[in-house]
């Protein structure tokens, strides 16, 4: 008697008429808190202008909103952006969420990131570091690479 009530909810439950729903392969936005001023992450040279973008950098749906800086060296023009997550574990699964949405993004591995040719905003670099997730937009590869060691020594653990 004990059995008949738990398999009967089982039988139940598994007649359901409805099917079951495929998952929207829509990015999901971890819970962010709000963007803030954050300069001192971004290097001064070169440096023309710095901003707080409340939602969607870049007018990206995977990118949250952050903190953006332009830059140009009179040869090369690009941005750097973070977005400030509430721990280390949100950014690090939301790295990956990033990455799922980028066309044929390749591994990094020195800072664990993803770089990304071709996106509608340009060349996209990104990687997470601490609770925050960084970027570089408009660079090669290389140049990134080389871009983001002065950027990711201003990013806190």
């Amino acid at each position: 008697m004990r059995l008949l009530l738990p398999l009967l909810v089982i039988l139940f439950t598994s007649c359901s008429s409805q099917a079951p729903t495929p998952a929207a392969k829509a990015p999901a936005l971890p819970d962010l808190p709000r963007p803030i001023a954050e300069d001192v992450r971004f290097p001064s040279p070169h440096r023309t202008s710095i901003e707080v973008v409340p939602a969607n950098l870049f007018n990206l749906p995977y990118l949250a909103g952050g903190n953006l800086a332009a830059y140009d060296t009179g040869k090369l023009q690009y941005r750097l952006f973070t977005i400030r997550c509430r721990n280390a574990t949100q950014a690090g699964s939301y790295i990956f969420d990033i990455k799922n949405q980028l066309d044929n993004p390749r591994f990094i591995a020195v800072y664990g990131g993803y770089y990304a040719p071709q996106t509608p905003a340009g060349p996209l670099f990104v990687f997470a570091k601490g609770s925050y997730i960084a970027g570089i937009v408009g660079l090669s590869e290389a140049d990134s690479i080389e871009t983001g060691k002065e950027f990711a020594a201003r990013i806190p653990y």
